[in-house]
Parts: structure tokens; sequence; C-alpha cells
């Protein structure tokens, strides 16, 4: 039940559920794990040579993010004031509001007599903002100059996530009132438990636009000539002349320099994401607890369905097709979470086990050219868009609390409405956040260094962009390629 406690800021009182409250910070502190989680993903499964940079793009994420979203984020994305339900207010929340508010009650039990701390639930969404970042940052790997990435960490905090975690988070965005605002299903609009829109379909279609922005690395290009029959042959896609030795050696070189390290970071996603999903119910109640269940059988279903199709394929147990198994499992599950019952999740995870194996092979045979050694698109950005397509399909009217059930319980042509509804506001997040990426890429390429070059590429990033480097390189190499690094 809510109680009544005096705020520790003031005289004043607020009414506020105390379990929530716990809930909530246990959710925000849990998702945090995720954040070097995914550094830890990314240094395994590239080269050695980037492995400081990997982790420094999520701390990094972290810095750029927590302190935007304080300041102005919040308020963009969740103000009650807004223009159209496209943007909020960046002023009504400014440094996180008022300490004596609490954010008000969405719990499935109706209930209206409390809430939790509005600081909590700044604390919480800044976690999921967060990692939306560092997500892109792994999509990324390997040819991204650092200073770069720190430029469209700050136009992603200041614009591109504020603007879509209101059209669908915000209980006034376009997007999450679209039924109600159009006439076509009241009360209703996009549904996304925890994030399966906002943070990883985001995240996905953010990472493509980036990559297919700064062109292939040196060492798939060296490649792309046994795996092409849609690459053939684009600027962008070919070794220059005068690299084609540099490029050789490149080619050698292996990706998953450390795939225990990468099986320890996604041991850990999977621990934050009770926090991700879980926590998204705001109290300890049926809801939060279906979305913890729910998450970990997704999760284990995948990663169980792609190391046995990795095994029937490709005639080995491979480690990161289990990996990116279990992530995509995560990922399917995330808009679902606190919708479903156990039954569905299942069907949700062994879902994601073969959509991930699948995207991830196609990607690696026709799609080539598309440089994503971590596979960040097929497990965030296709599990991403699927699974929050599949939420009228799945959501139990019971453990949902919504006012519309899914297909499989009844909805029939009010789910088939919600079904539409969802897909459109989907199609526009992708389309936008692509687009408005790729377009961001290529403008800032015009007036700063956006992509390593080629030499930057083979030297690594850690030693161009960080300084830290293997004892048989000289350090007069370090000056020379910090200097050219620099130019």
């Amino acid at each position: 039940m809510p109680e009544k406690l005096l705020s520790a800021l003031g005289d004043g009182s607020i009414s506020i559920s105390v379990p929530g409250t716990l809930w909530v910070l246990l959710g925000a502190f849990l998702v945090f794990i995720m954040v070097p989680s995914i550094g830890m993903l990314e240094a395994g499964l590239t080269r050695q040579k980037n492995v400081v940079h990997g982790l420094m793009k999520s701390l990094s994420a972290a810095s750029v993010m927590m302190v935007i979203f304080l300041i102005i984020g919040f308020g963009l994305a969740f103000s009650p004031s807004t223009m159209a339900g496209i943007i909020g207010n960046p002023i009504h929340y400014l440094f996180g509001g008022d300490p004596q508010s609490a954010w008000p009650t969405i719990f499935t039990d109706g209930s209206a007599t409390g809430g939790v701390p509005l600081y909590a639930y700044v604390l919480f969404q800044m976690m999921f903002a967060t990692v939306t970042l560092a997500l892109i940052g792994a999509g990324v790997s390997e040819r991204i100059k650092f200073s770069a990435w720190l430029l469209y960490s700050l136009f992603f905090s200041l614009i591109l996530y504020p603007l879509v975690a209101h059209l669908v988070w915000s209980p006034n965005g376009l997007f999450a009132t679209l039924g109600t605002r159009t006439g076509w299903l009241d009360g209703m609009g996009v549904r996304d438990f925890a994030g399966g829109v906002v943070v990883h379909a985001q995240a996905g279609f953010a990472g493509l636009a980036i990559t297919l922005a700064l062109g292939a690395s040196l060492k798939r290009r060296a490649t792309l000539s046994s795996h092409a029959p849609f690459v053939k042959f684009k600027k962008s896609t070919v070794v220059p002349s005068g690299y084609e030795d540099l490029a050789a050696k490149e080619a050698s070189e292996k990706y998953a320099n450390n795939i225990p390290l990468a099986v320890i970071g996604t041991a850990l996603l999977w621990f934050g994401w009770f926090g991700f999903n879980g926590g998204s119910s705001l109290e300890p109640n049926l809801q939060g607890v279906s979305a913890a269940l729910a998450t970990t059988v997704a999760a284990a279903a995948a990663g169980l369905v792609s190391m046995l199709m990795s095994k029937a394929v490709d005639g080995r147990y491979d480690a990161i097709m289990a990996i990116s198994g279990v992530l995509g499992g995560l990922v399917m599950i995330t808009p679902n979470a606190g919708y479903v019952d156990p039954g569905a999740s299942l069907v949700l995870g062994v879902l994601a086990g073969v959509v991930t194996f699948g995207a991830t092979k196609i990607m690696e045979k026709y799609l080539y050219q598309i440089d994503d050694p971590i596979g960040g698109f097929p497990v965030h950005g296709v599990n991403g868009v699927l699974g929050s397509m599949l939420v009228p399909v799945f959501a139990r009217p019971d453990v949902s609390g919504l006012p519309v059930a899914g297909l499989l319980y009844g909805g029939g042509t009010d789910a088939l409405v919600w079904l539409g509804i969802q897909t459109l506001g989907i199609a526009v997040v992708c389309t936008l956040v692509f687009f408005a990426s790729y377009a961001f890429i290529k403008v800032s390429s015009a007036f700063v260094k956006v992509r390593a070059a080629f030499e930057e590429e083979a030297a690594g990033l850690d030693l161009v962009d960080h300084g830290v480097y293997k004892e048989e390189i000289p350090a007069k190499t370090v000056g020379t390629l910090a200097k050219e690094s620099t130019a």
C-alpha cells in the first residue's frame, strides 16, 4: 500500500509507494549493469586492437546521455505539455523537476493514490536512454572516430532519443495515443512495455544507418568478392588502389578475440534485463513478476534454439550464435514482457532463436557489405521490430491490464486495428531514426573526420584514439598516428 513519507528535501510530503520506489530503484541499478556489459560484448567480439575503443564508447554513452537527460532530455521525452504529441517541453522537468512530486501511478490495479518519487523515475528512464546509445555504439565497431562518436552521442541524446521516447512512451505522445487521436481505437496506441521500439529497434536501425554511412572496413572489403550476389561493386565496398597488401593483412585478422569476455558480457546483460523488463511495471505486482519470468524464459529458449540450429547447419555448437540467440530472445520479449504469460514467452523465445539465426546468416551471405561484426542489426533491429509487432497478437488482458486483448485471446477486430496502429508506429520510428542517423553522419563528414583512415584501422583505434598500444609498437608510431588522426 502507498505510504506517506516526509520528504528529506523539505517540510512537505508526497504520497509515494514504498515498494514501488524500491522496485524502480532496483530496476535502475540493474539496467546500469547493462551499459558496461555492452562494452564487454563488443570488446569480446571485435579484434584486440579495438577493445578499449569499444569499452570507451559504452562509458562515454553514460557520460553524455546522463548529463543531457537530466538537464532537458527527460522533459523533452515525458513533459505533460507537448507539441502535438511529437516532443515535450525541454524545461518542464529541468534538472529533474520538482523533488516534492511523484511520477503518476501506472499500475495494473488502477490505483491512483500514489506513485514513485519523480527523481526515481528520472533515474530509471535515464538508464534506458543510456543503454540505447551504448547499443548503437556496439553496432558501429572498429572504424568510427571517437570524436565523431561523441558528436553523434550529443545529437542522439538531444534530439533522436527524446523524440522517439515522447512519441511512444509519454502518456500524451502521438503514437501512444494514436488510436484515440484518429478515432480508430479509443484508449489505445502503440504499446511497448520496456523498449522493443524505443530502445532496440531504434538502436538497430541507427547502427545500421551509421554502418552504411561509414562504408565497409578494409578487412570487410578484402573479403567481399567471395560473398557477393548483391555487392558488385560499390566504391564503399572495394579495396582502394595501393591498399591491397594492407587489406590482405587485415583480412587475416580474426574477429572475436575474447569469446569468454563476450559470454560474461551476455550473462550480465541477461541479469540486467530483469531490471529492464521487470522494473517497467513500476510496482512489484503481478505484471512485474510476469515480466521477469517471461524475460528469462524467452532468453533461455532463444539461446537454445540458435545453438541447436548452428549445430544442425554448421556442424558445431557456435558460441557466438548462442550469444546472439540469448540476446535476440531478450530483445523479442522486451516489448511483450509485461503483457504475456509464460507460454507465450516460450513461443516468442523459440521464434527469436530462429529469427536471429536466420537474419544473421542472411546478412553474412547476401548483405556482407553491412559491416556489423557484433550482429547489432539482426539481434536488435530485426527482433525489436518483430517483437513489437507481435504485442497485439500475444497480449493477455488479465496480465497486461490493457483494454484490448491480443488476437490469440479473442481481441478480434480491435486487435487487428491495434496491429495496424502498432505497425504504423514502428515503421515511422525506424524510418525516421535510419534517415536522421545516416544524414547526420554524412553531413558531419563534410566538417569533421568521422571515419578512421585505412592506416588507422590497421593500427587499431585503441592506439589511434586512446593511446593504448602493445609493447611491440614503437612509441614513435603512436605519436605519428595520433597527429595524423587529428589532422
